[in-house]
């Protein structure tokens, strides 16, 4: 048995934390705002790590509740500021924690490292009320491993270095004591503890080469470089290959499959009310703001805010969304449907749920550069000029966040000019 695999201590470890929670967290907080959290509840997050989804469920229970956020190394998790907010030192295999205290508990990539799964498992669970919910998030690497493997790689030329990096990986963590397949049993976990309500979602999302969520993925593989190359491993060009890989743009994977498993304890409490609708749409949109360059920066209680401005709106087959030469002050994402983008008459590319574009006209409001026309029905999420100015007067740090989005991409237009020797369009459609 060897020792955990990451720790606070590693230099860029922060790094690797922020990429993890962009990628993972609108997920998980879609999850946990399915339970239904009311305010006043006493919620326990373990190994909080970066502290995003401590700082989210500490808006969630109000002034009137109680967050308690731990970890081995709390260094990141003292920087959160939310009075209702204690942070505490705390080995979750040693240590131990109260009985029958909290309404909710949260553990993301957590159990799956530890030894005595089972057994952490009915400690977290002897903590809850009588009525609370635990949330239980790990990893399934089962589609990198089938034959032919059920991962997706872009373009396929890279497929075989990516999964002989990735599956490399895995034996380095298993070595250190790793379980590769405990997210798929989290559900049976779960009921061989008592709970009931017991539900479980997999979930995974394309990952771009060159985002911010690749950084999880490229800031992993740099802090186990010793052990993946390390005799028997793989080849140090086989590793760098890969990390660059990952800072392409033209680059997709997906195949990282989260299990996210939840139950509830039963007790003489009156049980919570669980919202029959997972995913609802007003939290879908999380999703698709993430990945927004102007919007990166933002912490998803700021992507919330950001989401509460925008509208949805329908749009017919042959709609045009967007007319080259004409004004426009809108920013949209498709949330069904696909459209096509044109200019001159000339196709430049289609465009699926998940696309944005648009997002200069928030602060220019300038002319249309491209035709963006609807394929057929679809759903579009709009974030108008006058709703973006009143967001930004309403709430300095989301307005500070977005100027720091901006100025970074402008920076990224002025290296790629460097670099190709050619005009530098800014946005591409707009």
């Amino acid at each position: 048995m060897g020792s955990y695999v990451f720790d606070n201590a590693w230099e860029k470890e922060r790094e690797r934390l922020s990429a993890l929670e962009r990628y993972f967290d609108p997920g998980t907080i879609r999850v946990l705002d399915s339970i239904g959290i009311d305010r006043g509840w006493s919620c326990l997050e373990v190994a909080g790590g970066g502290g995003s989804i401590a700082r989210w469920l500490s808006h969630q229970v109000g002034k009137e509740g109680r967050v308690v956020a731990t970890d081995i190394d709390t260094r990141f998790l003292e920087a959160l500021t939310e009075p209702n907010l204690q942070v505490l030192r705390h080995d979750i295999i040693t240590d131990e924690l109260p009985e029958e205290s909290f309404d909710l508990i949260h553990a993301r990539l957590l159990l799956e490292h530890l030894p005595s799964r089972g057994v952490l498992l009915k400690k977290l669970v002897s903590a809850l009320r009588p009525g609370g919910w635990i949330v239980v998030e790990d990893l399934d690497w089962g589609p990198l491993f089938a034959k032919p493997s059920l991962g997706f790689v872009h373009p396929a030329s890279i497929q075989k270095t990516s999964e002989r990096v990735a599956r490399r990986l895995v034996a380095v963590m298993e070595a250190a004591g790793y379980d590769a397949a405990y997210g798929r049993r989290l559900p049976g976990e779960l009921l061989e503890c008592g709970l009931v309500d017991v539900n479980a979602e997999a979930r995974d999302r394309l990952m771009w080469g060159g985002s911010a969520e690749a950084g999880m993925r490229r800031w992993t593989l740099e802090r186990v470089r010793p052990a993946m190359t390390a005799k028997g491993g793989i080849s140090t060009r086989a590793l760098n290959q890969e990390l660059a890989n990952l800072a392409n743009p033209n680059n997709a994977w997906r195949g990282l499959l989260l299990v996210a498993a939840w139950g509830r304890r039963l007790g003489k409490a009156e049980s919570r009310t669980f919202k029959s609708r997972l995913v609802s749409e007003a939290h879908a949109i999380l999703d698709h703001l993430r990945i927004v360059p102007l919007f990166a920066d933002c912490s998803p209680v700021e992507l919330e805010t950001i989401a509460s401005a925008v509208r949805e709106i329908p749009a017919k087959e042959g709609a045009a969304l967007t007319k080259e030469g004409a004004e426009g002050s809108s920013f949209f994402i498709i949330g069904r449907g696909t459209a096509t983008v044109t200019r001159k008459e000339k196709h430049l590319a289609q465009l699926g749920p998940g696309s944005f574009f648009g997002e200069v006209a928030l602060l220019t409001e300038g002319v249309r550069t491209a035709t963006v026309t609807a394929d057929g029905p679809m759903t579009l999420y709009e974030l108008d000029a006058n709703g973006f100015r009143d967001l930004m007067r309403r709430t300095p740090a989301v307005a500070q966040k977005v100027i720091q989005g901006l100025a970074r991409r402008l920076q990224r237009a002025d290296e790629e000019i460097a670099v190709e020797g050619e005009p530098f369009e800014y946005p591409r459609y707009f």
